[in-house]
């Protein structure tokens, strides 16, 4: 993995854990990614604003609103894209139904798992829900 480079495909990254965020984004970026870094809910409705990303990566427990809130108030074409969600907590079924297609990371996660994902999440499109790092 990390042999390829990205070109210049633009990731949206939300998470509220500073050093977290900055590892994900360092890393996104020298692989060739164009990272949009987010720290809220309110931060990532904003990146999310205009043309959709090629990727969200979004975690779920953020300050303000919850990662399953961000995407409920996702414009419908923005639900199309790849999405990889992490958190400490599996996703409920329900939640797997609700938004299906997500790729789910369970933290702590191995940075070589996230970059798998992403990869994986960016070549196949949408994928199907796939837990990873458990």
């Amino acid at each position: 993995m990390g042999q390829a480079m990205a070109t210049g495909q633009r990731i949206v990254l939300v998470e509220d854990e500073g050093p977290l965020r900055a590892i994900l984004a360092r890393n996104l970026r020298v692989r060739g990614y164009e990272v949009v870094e987010a720290a809220s809910g309110a931060a990532a409705l904003a990146a999310m604003a205009g043309a959709p990303p090629a990727l969200l990566v979004l975690d779920v427990n953020l300050p303000d609103l919850t990662g399953w809130e961000v995407l409920r108030r996702l414009p419908p074409e923005a639900r199309r894209i790849p999405l990889v969600v992490c958190s400490a907590v599996p996703p409920h079924p329900k939640r797997v139904r609700e938004f299906a297609g997500i790729t789910f990371l369970q933290k702590p996660f191995p940075l070589d798992a996230f970059l798998r994902v992403v990869a994986d999440a960016l070549g196949a499109g949408r994928v199907a829900a796939e837990e990873v790092g458990r």
